[in-house]
């Protein structure tokens, strides 16, 4: 079935991420400060056993590398601005890549600022246990650029197959392993924890898989 628009759904989706996103926003300019919660590596109790098989020391080529995901994971719908039968419907995709994106941002910044988790490299021997932590120090959980790299991978999967796209699919196998390798190179950077990554994975796959269905249900027949 063609996704379909339909206005006062079109306008809560916007309004919605908007507001989470100030939700966050707001949530951040509340903070204490967060001092360093241990010296030592994989000594605090807060730190799950599936988590200390990740990384802690920081890997800046990982880290640069997973900048791919974060930014190629939500161009890849706007390819479709290429495709002929895509760009027939490009007013419509366009529309439900703004608000996919918008939403996913907005919870992703929305669970950073209220879980205020601390990244792995606060846990190396090497780091100040009266430092206080940045902004970007206690942006553990979850992982944005996993959940980026995830919508934007999935949204893109959905539309090839909504359309009967040519390589609808491989689309899957695509979205897997943007937002896969996306995942384990923010691990391998020492900036997340497993569980982050795997959670940024979920709520990004979860944010496009949502909004496509939504378009999905039938509107007011304003098809793109």
């Amino acid at each position: 079935m063609p996704l379909q628009l339909h206005p006062p759904r079109e306008y809560a989706l916007l309004l919605t991420g908007l507001t989470l996103l100030a939700a966050a926003a707001w949530f951040d300019r509340r903070l204490d400060p967060v001092y360093s919660p241990w010296t030592g590596n994989y000594q605090g109790d807060e730190i799950n056993p599936v988590d200390r098989l990740g990384y802690t020391t920081r890997d800046e080529r990982a880290g640069n590398l997973a900048d791919f995901g974060l930014y190629g994971g939500p161009t890849l719908p706007l390819l479709l601005s290429f495709d002929p039968v895509g760009r027939s419907h490009y007013p419509t995709v366009l529309l439900i890549w703004l608000q996919t994106m918008l939403l996913n941002f907005s919870l992703s910044s929305l669970i950073k600022n209220t879980a205020n988790r601390p990244r792995p490299y606060v846990y190396t021997a090497d780091w100040h246990p009266e430092q206080l932590l940045t902004r970007k120090d206690r942006a553990a959980f979850l992982s944005g650029h996993a959940a980026n790299a995830a919508a934007g991978s999935v949204l893109f999967a959905s539309l090839l197959e909504v359309y009967d796209r040519p390589l609808a699919p491989y689309g899957r196998i695509l979205a897997v392993g943007v937002a896969g390798l996306t995942a384990f190179l923010r691990v391998k950077a020492g900036k997340h924890w497993i569980t982050d990554a795997a959670a940024g994975v979920l709520l990004g796959g979860a944010v496009a898989g949502a909004v496509v269905r939504m378009h999905g249900r039938g509107g007011s027949g304003l098809e793109g």
